[in-house]
């Protein structure tokens, strides 16, 4: 008679373990989709700032980007100078609203030649696989055994250092990258259901590409462009570091960092301001980044909500 209430207590307690193993699961993930959305949000404050910044850097720069105090070189911060100087008496905090120019400028131009050679290049090899897809491809492959930065010196060497031309070079470097995912995409959804229904009553190749295949292939295009754009931050950087892109004295965050530079034995703090502003940029574009592949996360081969789409746009 007594064995029965020890023997439901237990039952009781297996019975609740689940539940709150299953309750603690839950507080966690939700702890954790919490700090995702914090940092995301912050993350886009930070570029929102950066682009602000450059954009508008004539009316909220402290000093103009040349204005020089020889009598204040290498000095640290102060309340008239919130960064310090340069080795030039020249305000660093200014300086980096200025950079900011050319940082979101050379990006701006990779990213833009990347996607308009590189997504129509993607659809056609995908929509016609055979002949001129393996064709395409074999050019992608080539290109990508030259490494961005590397093909990138190359080029600025022979036709003279410039933001646009090293930016160019770099989009094409990118380009064949994204030709393969919009291939892949557009190869998985060519012969499905909806394509063939609106094949077959008589819808125009460009209106199938356009409404019905391209909406659905794009997603992983957009994810890996956040990648390259945090890339070609570091690129334009590097090109500047090394003389291939903007020249002295126009404002850059990685020509001033190579001014810094040699400075470094006697003021070390002299390079930090420019290398924090650079990686925390790539930090936040990556974390957005993150962002956008969790929103595009089911890939176009996958079934579901991408089918449902597609079957409303056919």
């Amino acid at each position: 008679m007594e064995d029965a209430p020890v023997s439901e207590l237990a039952t009781d307690t297996e019975m609740a373990t689940p539940l709150e193993t299953s309750s603690a699961m839950s507080g966690r993930k939700s702890g954790r989709r919490r700090r995702r959305k914090w940092g995301l949000w912050l993350s886009l404050g930070w570029l929102s700032l950066t682009i602000f910044a450059a954009i508008f850097a004539f009316a909220i720069s402290p000093y103009g980007p040349d204005t020089q105090k020889l009598n204040n070189l290498l000095k640290g911060p102060s309340w008239a100078h919130w960064l310090g100087t340069d080795g030039y008496g020249r305000d660093v905090l200014s300086r980096i609203i200025w950079g900011g120019q050319a940082a979101w400028e050379g990006v701006a131009i990779s990213m833009a030649v990347a996607i308009v050679l590189g997504v129509p290049w993607g659809v056609i090899s995908g929509y016609w696989p055979r002949i001129v897809g393996n064709l395409l491809m074999r050019v992608a492959d080539a290109m990508l055994a030259f490494p961005a930065l590397v093909f990138a010196i190359v080029v600025t060497g022979i036709l003279g250092p410039s933001l646009v031309n090293s930016m160019i070079v770099v989009g094409i470097v990118f380009s064949p990258v994204i030709a393969r995912l919009m291939r892949v995409g557009v190869l998985s959804l060519r012969d499905r259901s909806f394509v063939e229904s609106a094949r077959m009553s008589g819808c125009p190749t460009r209106v199938i590409l356009w409404r019905h295949i391209f909406p659905l292939a794009i997603g992983p295009v957009i994810v890996q462009g956040t990648i390259f754009a945090g890339l070609a931050f570091i690129i334009e950087g590097a090109l500047s570091f090394l003389g291939f892109s903007i020249q002295p004295p126009e404002p850059s965050w990685g020509g001033d960092m190579a001014q810094a530079f040699q400075y470094v034995l006697s003021s070390p703090g002299e390079i930090l301001p420019y290398g924090i502003v650079i990686a925390i940029t790539v930090l936040c574009i990556y974390r957005v980044g993150d962002s956008l592949r969790d929103h595009f996360g089911a890939t176009p081969t996958s079934d579901g909500k991408e089918v449902e789409q597609a079957t409303i746009l056919a």
